[in-house]
């Protein structure tokens, strides 16, 4: 599948808000044809960390896995270009870039969903359970506590409907993505989320993720006192 690609300097998980302003003259081109009906999958782009370089301009380096981005809002702006929302959906790899006139795209492969742990469920509701309270707990000593950047406070998300993934093995990948979304780390880190191929493979990498987060901001809580 050939489709338009985004390099941008963030990771996106699945089930992210993308939120962009589209002003660089290649990308108001791709929303043209996307609008148009003219690419190949539908209002969706594929967007991937770079690994040096800018956001503007080209010639960057870029990683080879990203997500599919489905574009739910569209608007033009007086500028000429777009103010859109999108939401992150599967995990792609990219298996041979194209040309990048008049915006950038390649050839990628759209990954199939985790694959489910092996072992017991209760063992790995229990592991999100811990995992959720730990990244709550990171934000609200971030933030505050009752901040809306609180993964369980009641002002952001819902803790209802994280407890209902959590109860329902058919939904341990999307209660994975769920929490791995919230955790305050950069870019590496998320990028390690999107090549794990189980759900074990992805709670191992979020547990992983937490540790090395609680640790910078210990440094960080040190350096600062």
């Amino acid at each position: 599948m050939i489709v338009p690609m985004f390099p941008l300097g963030s990771v996106f998980l699945p089930g992210d808000i993308v939120p962009l302003r589209i002003f660089e003259p290649r990308y108001v081109e791709m929303m043209h044809q996307m609008l148009a009906g003219q690419t190949e999958l539908d209002m969706s782009f594929a967007s991937v960390l770079i690994a040096r370089g800018s956001e503007v301009g080209g010639e960057d380096q870029r990683r080879r896995l990203g997500v599919v981005v489905h574009v739910e809002q569209c608007v033009a702006t007086p500028e000429g270009g777009y103010g859109i929302v999108g939401l992150a959906g599967n995990v792609v790899e990219i298996d041979e870039w194209l040309t990048d006139v008049p915006y950038p795209q390649a050839k990628i492969t759209i990954r199939p969903d985790l694959t489910s742990a092996e072992g017991s469920a209760t063992d790995l509701q229990q592991r999100i359970k811990v995992a959720a309270e730990a990244i709550d707990q990171m934000l609200q000593e971030m933030y505050g506590p009752n901040t809306q950047s609180a993964i369980l406070g009641n002002n952001y998300l819902d803790a209802v409907e994280l407890e209902r993934m959590i109860a329902n093995s058919e939904s341990l990948n999307g209660a994975l993505w769920f929490v791995a979304r919230h955790l305050p780390a950069g870019p590496d880190i998320r990028y390690d989320f999107l090549s794990c191929m189980t759900s074990n493979d992805l709670m191992a990498a979020l547990e992983s993720g937490i540790t090395h987060t609680q640790e910078l901001l210990t440094f960080l809580q040190l350096e600062t006192d």
